[in-house]
């Protein structure tokens, strides 16, 4: 009964070990597109008034745009996109 305990941890390690995952090709390795440099529109009137929170909440807009354009369908980004111009043109002009 003594050896058998260390004997039967051995094998569950081995075979634990023995067997590696292979990767799914499914699994992408590399990033679909590349992000593009977000658009200037808003950010340069943001820019302008040299207020901190429009510089930020217009290069926010800049790349939820970004990504809403290459997400058309996700309701989730219209609705930051939305959100986010109403506040900086409340805000910054």
């Amino acid at each position: 009964m003594k050896r058998t305990i260390p004997l039967l941890l051995a094998l569950v390690v081995v075979v634990a070990c023995d067997e590696e995952p292979k990767a799914s090709s499914a699994v992408p390795t590399a990033p679909a597109a590349s992000v593009a440099a977000p658009t200037a529109s808003v950010a340069a009137a943001a820019a302008s008034s040299g207020s901190t929170i429009c510089r930020v909440y217009a290069t926010e807009y800049d790349v939820a745009k970004t990504a809403l354009d290459a997400a058309p369908a996700d309701t989730l980004l219209q609705r930051r996109v939305t959100t986010l111009d109403a506040l900086v043109k409340e805000t910054c002009n």
